[in-house]
């Protein structure tokens, strides 16, 4: 007989009700040690590369499902703050120990990539969108790549949580968001394709 998940405590006053959002304090763990390693690894770093990388071409329309990425993380992680909490625990405890590790290699092994283009075919809002992600994320720290971290975090949370991997178009919709969103990454030229590749058993182990 499968476990039922630890539902939120309905009663708003009860002992365990907060209880499992002592797991958001990976969150601002996680994000003043990237801001930090964005500050300290931006010159001298390993040139992250595959001979394939150059048969990629530069897609525009791949920033749509790259920023998508966010309330894709963001949507699951309140779901399961809100009805499964023993998920929410395991979702933030995948979350934290996949990206600080990441995290740890980018100080360990500095690495970035130099696929950017410094021109754009095309000038409109997708274009100016890109150029908008370039400055606000060096291209430094990208390998393994916390895109494709992240959205297998998705993936797993949801087989993982029987209230959502009963429902079969939920699983493929999400399946295929976390295949689209990887593959954004080196469409918009922000990963190597190897940062995807190394991400994947990272994601695993």
């Amino acid at each position: 007989m499968a476990a039922i998940p630890r539902a939120v405590n309905e009663d708003p006053f009860g002992h365990h009700y907060y209880r499992h959002l002592r797991y958001l304090f990976v969150l601002p763990v996680y994000l003043s040690l990237f801001y930090l390693a964005e500050r300290v690894v931006q010159t001298h770093y390993y040139v992250s590369y595959m001979p394939i990388d150059d048969l990629i071409p530069f897609t525009e329309w791949a920033v749509i499902p790259y920023v998508l990425w966010y309330p894709y993380m963001i949507g699951m992680g309140v779901y399961l703050m809100l009805r499964d909490a023993d998920g929410f625990e395991r979702y933030l405890t995948f979350i934290g120990a996949g990206f600080l590790s990441c995290i740890a290699v980018y100080f360990l092994i500095p690495n970035g990539q130099d696929l950017r283009p410094t021109v754009f075919a095309n000038h409109n809002l997708l274009t100016q969108l890109v150029q908008d992600l370039y400055a606000a994320d060096t291209n430094t720290n990208v390998c393994p790549s916390m895109h494709v971290v992240g959205s297998l975090a998705v993936v797993f949370a949801l087989y993982r949580t029987p209230r959502l991997r009963g429902k079969r178009w939920l699983r493929a919709l999400t399946v295929a968001g976390c295949v689209v969103i990887s593959l954004s990454t080196v469409f918009i030229k922000q990963h190597s394709l190897l940062d995807v590749l190394v991400a994947l058993p990272w994601s695993f182990g």
